[in-house]
């Protein structure tokens, strides 16, 4: 059974580093600004057989988002069998320790935690002055060294052994299915649109641009189908770019374009659509991903209208206006033509399915097997209108000699023909095409020609 271990500490002690280092992999934002994690971020390590959960910066802010904050570590640590209360070792003991060890001291946790004394490479150390919060278990380590990490993982093992299990909901995460990256500019809705889809408060939401700084993977389940969802933060442009952390965030996200299976672009359609929104898709047609336009905030559009056609409003109206708007969008991002529109509102729960239903029809399509068709008369018929093709300036009669399915990232087809390589507007069109003729129209469809 894994053991569920959630990392708590106040802002900028190193939760994140630690985290990192007990997943091996550099998931968290790392950086010099207090308060960087604001979401959960839970990820696996099979090689320990264990769940960390990295939490973010406990303060005594009034702010909301530092009230969401708290209630959140508070909802994590009565689910964790391990508790890791990170502390600055350099700094010495602060107010807001503190306040953390009332917090798990109440919860009852005081025996399921381990005091852990980050920042302990240097000759001068505190950890005398952490005594008085009377916690049983401590370690001294550096994140920055690696110092008694390997030490820690067997005292995460000794605690279980004493104190047993909790019930835990996230002992069994797992990031099996379709990994589904939802990309944006700031507060166009990314995190209420999943919030809505997870119908849970698990990622916090405010209407202050940039409240979101890593990418998190949240394992979901639709009609039998397994998904990851990953809220990234908001992608701005670069004048607009205040801070190394900001950059970090969006580099982040235009990983995760890259790292996902299918991309939801999320737009806000009561502003239309930006130029950073284009640059976005650049970057999904760059990497050739399955996407799906998101216009949210759908009901701003109908309120107005409302309000200027009062009952002339039917629900025709409504359909004829996504249409328009819909033809709009995609002459607008006109690099992936293969990408449906869907109009919902995260606010008003308006036609959110239709995000589910429709990531359901990507990733069917992308599961589709054309190995037994007879590809080469497909891809022939497809051809007939264009018989000769110009190879350097010559005009050469087009032959196709073979054509081969590769189950890849995207549906691939690699075609054995008399030419080494087709003009542009041609090989767009065989791709919208095939995409058409075997009923894959919402995925990119990669061509390969060889005269080998």
């Amino acid at each position: 059974m894994d053991i569920v271990v959630s990392i708590v500490g106040r802002p900028n002690v190193g939760k994140s580093s630690l985290f990192n280092l007990l997943i091996d992999k550099g998931i968290a934002v790392v950086s010099e600004y207090a308060g960087t994690t604001r979401d959960l971020i839970v990820k696996k390590n099979n090689k320990y057989g264990m769940v960390f959960i990295d939490t973010g910066g406990v303060s005594n802010s009034n702010s909301v988002i530092d009230s969401q904050v708290l209630s959140r570590v508070e909802q994590v640590i009565n689910q964790s069998d391990v508790i890791l209360f990170v502390v600055d070792n350099q700094e010495g003991l602060a107010y807001y320790d503190q306040e953390i060890a009332d917090i798990i001291r109440k919860s009852g946790l005081k025996s399921r935690t381990i005091l852990v004394l980050n920042k302990s490479e240097s000759s001068k150390t505190k950890e005398e002055e952490f005594e008085i919060l009377g916690f049983r278990d401590a370690i001294q380590i550096s994140c920055k060294t690696g110092m008694n990490i390997k030490e820690l993982i067997y005292m995460i093992k000794d605690v279980v052994n004493r104190e047993g299990y909790v019930e835990s909901e996230y002992r069994f995460y797992s990031e099996e299915g379709k990994k589904i990256g939802f990309v944006g500019r700031p507060n166009v809705g990314k995190s209420s649109l999943i919030n809505v889809l997870l119908n849970t408060e698990r990622l916090i939401v405010s209407e202050i641009a940039g409240t979101t700084r890593d990418s998190i993977d949240i394992p979901f389940e639709y009609e039998g189908k397994k998904f990851v969802l990953i809220d990234t933060p908001g992608v701005r442009r670069k004048s607009n770019v205040s801070s190394k952390l900001e950059v970090y965030s969006i580099t982040r996200a235009l990983g995760t374009i890259k790292y996902a299976d299918i991309v939801c672009l999320v737009v806000d359609i009561s502003e239309g659509i930006t130029r950073q929104d284009k640059r976005l898709v650049y970057q999904i047609y760059k990497h050739n991903k399955p996407c799906l336009i998101v216009a949210n905030k759908f009901d701003i559009l109908m309120n107005e209208y409302r309000k200027s056609l009062s009952d002339r409003v039917s629900n025709n109206f409504w359909e004829n206006l996504k249409y328009e708007l819909s033809e709009e969008i995609k002459n607008q991002l006109y690099l992936i033509p293969y990408a449906p529109v869907v109009f919902v509102s995260a606010k008003e729960r308006y036609q959110i399915d239709s995000i589910l239903y429709t990531i359901s029809s990507i990733s069917d399509q992308l599961s589709s097997d054309f190995s037994t068709l007879n590809l080469k008369e497909i891809v022939q018929n497809v051809m007939l209108s264009f018989p000769f093709v110009q190879i350097d300036g010559k005009k050469v009669k087009l032959k196709i000699r073979d054509v081969k399915f590769y189950k890849e990232e995207v549906p691939t087809f690699k075609i054995y023909s008399n030419v080494s390589q087709l003009p542009e507007n041609l090989k767009s069109y065989l791709r919208n095409t095939l995409g058409r003729v075997l009923n894959i129209p919402n995925v990119p469809v990669k061509i390969l020609i060889t005269d080998r």
